[in-house]
């Protein structure tokens, strides 16, 4: 039995706050002045996975509300979104390959999983153990989505060893652009990852040396850790 770390439900407004349902989250995501998903995959991948089995029990009452939410270890899951649109930026493709750094709980790697399809593959690096292990009995929830491969390992170099990717998802901030990981990119392939400069920033390769550059402003994450715990 994995113990989960004792947290505050002070900090998010007490058990009681309004929260939102599934659908509405999926509503406000893809339709109106809020709209992000735009691309079908994605869209339904947000339709068939579903927030709260991906936070502690604590906090499902807040689960699809527009709002990170710890999941230990002094690590979050962020909001639905930042999420959505950072997905969005990737174009993720239909049997693509892709790589996930920072796995937290393994949302993001089960909304990869699903929009890649069965014909697909994500890799997701998680460097703290408890995390790792908790992102496989949350994927567990899912049986069909065979397509995810949790490891538990330091991401800041990326992994090499299955590149090139169609699309890298990276979830905690650089201070520099990471170029030993960018060129773990397929020509054509993204990659989309916050920085310390409270941005988020689309690489797209598009030759063998050259890469193409979207700053989207306003956006703090926490910074890139190294090393595993």
């Amino acid at each position: 039995m994995i113990k989960m770390p004792a947290i505050n439900l002070d900090d998010y407004g007490g058990a009681n706050a309004f929260s939102w349902t599934h659908e509405y989250l999926q509503n406000y995501l893809t339709n109106g002045k809020h709209r992000i998903i735009k691309r079908p995959l994605l869209k339904n991948a947000f339709s068939q996975i579903h927030r709260s089995d991906f936070v502690p029990k604590e906090f499902e009452a807040f689960s699809n509300e527009d709002r990170e939410l710890d999941i230990g270890y002094g690590e979050v899951i962020n909001k639905p979104t930042v999420i959505a649109e950072m997905l969005e930026l990737l174009s993720i493709k239909l049997g693509g390959k892709y790589l996930d750094i920072g796995t937290g709980s393994g949302y993001v790697a089960a909304l990869l999983g699903m929009s890649v399809g069965d014909d697909g593959i994500v890799y997701s690096l998680e460097r703290i153990q408890f995390l790792a292990d908790i992102a496989r009995i949350n994927l567990s929830k899912y049986p069909d989505l065979q397509n995810v491969k949790i490891l538990f390992r330091d991401g800041s170099n990326g992994f090499s060893d299955y590149a090139p990717y169609d699309g890298i998802h990276i979830a905690t901030a650089f201070d520099d652009v990471p170029k030993q990981i960018l060129v773990q990119l397929k020509i054509g392939g993204k990659l989309v990852m916050p920085t310390t400069f409270n941005d988020i920033r689309l690489y797209e390769r598009i030759g063998e040396d050259d890469f193409e550059e979207t700053v989207i402003e306003g956006y703090k994450f926490d910074p890139m850790k190294r090393g595993v715990e």
